[in-house]
């Protein structure tokens, strides 16, 4: 069946322009278009559209009046009150926080893989890259075009199926985030609550390392949250990593599992455990939680992930296991703990 102009999805707002009722045909080959962003791409996205479809078609652009622009928020559920939105943040979608002790266990990657998984069963899935000095996540999944604001909101990035926000959006690239604690609490809470987070089934943190401020202000933000632990194999990094649950039982997450990453490698016919064995189970263990599943130090994902092409994955066997790994999260049941910040 062939596309229709009215089928064209407006970028950001992942609904027709029928669905939004922003399409009007003044002539044969002319249509007014709602311009609800007001930014060159989003008009030059939707004019390229369109003449995929008919190399004839010409949109004419209209700012939308306060009676459609209302409408629209209606649509999109972006009508509510910032206290309506916290209030309602937990429901309908599972909260995980991806954690780990120390930096460079690749936690944004198993981040990336688990939302592609995720994604490859069906759901909706959102990604906040909360690690607000080492942000990597748009970069491992090959952005193109950056979050869209909106009505004092902003959609996130939309990178394949996946909806995404990341400090990389808001600094250029030769700049560093020197940030402590109040300004990393508000910025965290922007990107939960000011985010169009719309319709999504799971939410993905991608957390800095460590048992720092925003550890802290996700449990002041929300009402729960759970947690995976990322590790590698060394016994230094599962020490290191024991503090990061320990951390998450003090502000009551509830630990879900542990991940270990770069467990081994694949040569020939043999298998070699370059950063020794046995971290993620010792780690599970001692945190009494289960190990959801080891990934191996492997070349295609890493790969993938320098040239900003981690979803290509997905066609590769080794994207089955991450397929397991995310059934086994959907099994374990969250121990729901009310929030009661005590830090010693």
């Amino acid at each position: 069946m062939s596309m229709s102009i009215e089928d064209i999805v407006y970028p950001g707002f992942n609904k027709s322009l029928k669905e939004l009722n922003s399409l009007k045909k003044i002539s044969e080959n002319t249509y007014e278009v709602l311009d609800f962003t007001d930014i060159e791409w989003v008009r030059s996205a939707l004019q390229e559209s369109a003449l995929s479809i008919s190399n004839s078609v010409k949109f004419e652009f209209r700012k939308p009046t306060d009676v459609e622009m209302n409408d629209v928020l209606k649509k999109i559920g972006a009508d509510k009150t910032p206290d309506q939105i916290k209030d309602a943040f937990n429901d309908g979608k599972r909260v995980i926080g991806i954690s780990s002790g120390k930096g460079g266990v690749g936690k944004s990657t198993v981040t990336s893989l688990l939302a592609l998984a995720y994604a490859k069963k069906g759901k909706k899935v959102g990604i906040v890259d909360a690690d607000i000095w080492g942000y990597s996540i748009p970069k491992i999944l090959g952005a193109k075009f950056p979050p869209i604001p909106f009505s004092n909101r902003i959609f996130p990035s939309k990178i394949n199926d996946l909806n995404v926000i990341s400090m990389e959006y808001f600094v250029k690239q030769d700049e560093a985030v020197i940030w402590r604690g109040p300004m990393l609490h508000k910025a965290i809470e922007q990107f939960l609550f000011e985010v169009i987070w719309e319709d999504i089934d799971i939410l993905l943190i991608d957390m800095p390392p460590g048992t720092g401020d925003v550890s802290i202000s996700l449990s002041q933000l929300l009402t729960f949250f759970e947690t995976i632990i990322v590790t590698t194999p060394q016994s230094n990094a599962t020490l290191v990593a024991e503090r990061a649950g320990i951390m998450s039982k003090k502000v009551n997450s509830s630990i879900i599992g542990v991940i270990e990453n770069m467990s081994f490698m694949k040569v020939e016919d043999s298998i070699i455990h370059p950063f020794g064995e046995g971290g993620g189970t010792t780690l599970s263990e001692k945190l009494e939680v289960p190990l959801v599943g080891q990934i191996p130090l492997d070349k295609l994902i890493a790969s993938y992930c320098e040239m900003g092409r981690l979803q290509d994955i997905t066609s590769h066997k080794i994207f089955e296991d991450i397929l397991e790994f995310s059934d086994k999260i959907d099994k374990i049941a969250p121990k729901k703990k009310p929030i009661n910040l005590k830090i010693n």
